[in-house]
């Protein structure tokens, strides 16, 4: 089972039927035991059931995927590999399943769209971010966002400071001399094995060019921001050596060698998360300094309209707040209902998957985080 990306997401959003059912259930990693999330997901599968029976009962493409839900449940080997969410995804001929790197709410939706606001977390705006760990011994690069790390295959990056001098440190020989052929006199001469600072920082320049080099054509991007990870002495020179336009001023400081992938994450994070919440701060300051001059839209019946065509720019919506209702689009209109019709769904999650197709960016936050009081949804619009 694959970590949840991007295009996970866009085929999700693709997704349109009579019925498309999503389930959420919390899991943790940690618990001795798997029976309250199999039972979570007990009770989710019961109501998946229930639904396809009241709403298409003669869906026989439906009634085989709730199956596999049913063998998903009895799979041990499953359920003790587990993150800190699942959500799992049942429309005609769809079943899909993900385990999520972020808590999730206990969620059912069946309407005629997949629900993707609890996922919209994993996306917010320019939530990437990449850990440079280096050593004298080894150069190890990580692809983040704060609820993930990955490592990256380094092909043309030095396998360490030796491989990138290829052994041909400058040495020098040591004796020592106290006198001259003929019982002449002159002064001792002290000669070392071993390197002199100024030589050894160069040493470790070329190292880090070469370094530099060959993470060129990996970090395309150099407006992503990176973390560098190492003892204190060896960051000055990289920085000196680095073409990176977005190295962090902090760092995590010690050997990395040591360092689990998970571990580096954790240390990079406080470092990390106020430079990726600043598009928010910025977007929600705009939002209050555009209040009432035309720009701002707030509540579902503005806004969802506003994001299906096109015109919301930066979009905030309520993570624990649902608006169950239908927006006709030949009419133009907004209907706010209630989860017993059949045909409603949540207006929230339908303009977050609007905007994010239109282009716009999307931060899905708690209530008491949104711009505009007691709004679940608000929007930056373009025009």
């Amino acid at each position: 089972m694959k970590n949840f990306t991007m295009e996970d997401l866009k085929r999700l959003m693709d997704v349109e039927n009579e019925v498309c059912i999503s389930m959420y259930v919390p899991t943790d990693p940690s618990a001795a035991t798997t029976d309250e999330q199999r039972i979570r997901f007990k009770n989710l599968l019961r109501r998946a059931e229930k639904t396809v029976q009241e709403r298409a009962p003669k869906n026989k493409q439906l009634v085989e995927m709730i199956e596999k839900g049913w063998r998903l449940l009895e799979n041990d080997y499953f359920w003790r590999y587990q993150s800190d969410g699942l959500a799992v995804f049942i429309a005609p001929d769809v079943f899909l399943f993900y385990r999520l790197p972020i808590a999730v709410d206990d969620v059912f939706s069946a309407s005629n769209r997949f629900a993707v606001k609890p996922l919209l977390p994993l996306f917010m705006a320019d939530a990437r971010f990449y850990i440079l760990a280096l050593s004298q011994a080894k150069v190890r690069l990580f692809a983040c966002t704060p609820h993930s790390v990955m490592e990256i295959d380094l092909v043309d990056v030095p396998d360490g400071i030796a491989e990138s001098l290829q052994y041909d440190s400058k040495q020098y020989q040591l004796q020592f001399h106290t006198g001259t052929a003929g019982g002449g006199r002159r002064p001792a001469m002290f000669h070392g094995h071993g390197v002199g600072t100024d030589d050894k920082k160069d040493e470790i320049l070329r190292y880090f060019q070469d370094v530099n080099r060959g993470l060129s054509t990996i970090l395309p991007d150099r407006q992503v921001p990176l973390v560098l990870a190492g003892v204190d002495y060896l960051l000055p020179i990289f920085r000196e050596a680095t073409s990176h336009q977005r190295v962090m001023e902090d760092a995590v400081i010690g050997n990395p060698d040591g360092l689990r992938a998970e571990e580096l994450h954790q240390k990079a994070l406080p470092i990390i998360r106020p430079v990726l919440e600043q598009n928010q701060i910025d977007d929600a300051r705009r939002y209050r300094e555009l209040a009432g001059k035309g720009y701002t839209a707030a509540g579902a019946q503005t806004v969802v309209p506003a994001a299906v065509y096109g015109r919301v720019d930066a979009l905030f919506v309520a993570l624990d707040e649902r608006r169950p209702g239908v927006f006709d689009t030949k009419n133009n209109q907004v209907t706010i209902t209630n989860d017993d019709d059949p045909a409603a769904e949540d207006l929230l999650d339908l303009a977050a998957v609007e905007t994010i197709k239109n282009g716009g960016r999307v931060y899905a936050i708690k209530s008491e985080r949104m711009p505009e009081e007691h709004a679940a949804i608000a929007a930056v619009l373009r025009y």
